[in-house]
């Protein structure tokens, strides 16, 4: 009887240690994996490959198209004003003919196409750079001498530059009066430095731009 009483009460003990190593395991495993989360600092500051392929880069530079011709579609530029285009350029490197700028480019100059302004190939004519005969600067937005729609017409030129960050891309762009040099309109935007962004960056395809410290090959 009495073997019968210990042989239970030894049961008892296993089950009951049992359920208290689950009960431990589990809420070690929780604090373990935040744990580990925080000293490798791979989910609370990394976005997932998914949440980054997904970044709608074109819309951001069609929003900035859109920035930048509302600001000129008032008395700075007729509608049918002719609007160069120059490639943006990095800023810290001047020797960058990356195909990063010439796509941020393109992209934002479509989206003025679609408003309906006069993108122009090619470089500007000689004539660009002076005010139309018998214009004065003066009296150009005159809303007496010129009804909307009917102002003189005078060209521009749609520039920009880039400067790589950390994380994002900082990109700013304007549109420039040739014949006084004047800065009609301007937009500022960043862009998250994705894998498709990389792509376009041979700087950027590794890590920092830098060279890996751990050797992948032996010579």
């Amino acid at each position: 009887m009495y073997t019968k009483k210990f042989t239970y009460m030894l049961l008892a003990a296993m089950l009951l240690a049992a359920g208290c190593g689950n009960r431990f395991w589990e809420d070690t495993k929780g604090a373990t994996v935040d744990s580990y989360q925080y000293l490798t600092d791979s989910t609370p500051t990394a976005r997932s490959y998914h949440d980054e392929a997904s970044v709608p880069i074109i819309e951001l530079n069609h929003e900035a198209g859109d920035v930048l011709y509302k600001n000129i579609k008032g008395d700075e530029l007729d509608k049918r004003s002719p609007i160069y285009v120059r490639t943006f350029t990095n800023a810290d490197d001047a020797t960058d003919s990356s195909v990063f700028g010439r796509v941020m480019t393109q992209q934002v100059a479509e989206r003025l196409v679609q408003h309906g302004a006069v993108i122009t190939k090619g470089d500007p004519k000689p004539a660009d750079y002076f005010l139309p005969h018998g214009v004065d600067r003066k009296s150009y937005a005159d809303p007496v001498k010129y009804t909307s729609g009917d102002l003189p017409i005078r060209a521009a030129v749609l520039e920009g530059d880039y400067v790589i960050g950390d994380e994002y891309i900082y990109l700013t762009a304007k549109i420039v009066r040739l014949d006084d040099n004047a800065e009609v309109s301007g937009h500022n935007w960043t862009i998250p430095i994705t894998d498709n962004v990389r792509r376009m960056l041979p700087q950027l395809r590794l890590a920092n731009g830098m060279e890996p410290t751990v050797k992948t090959k032996f010579e």
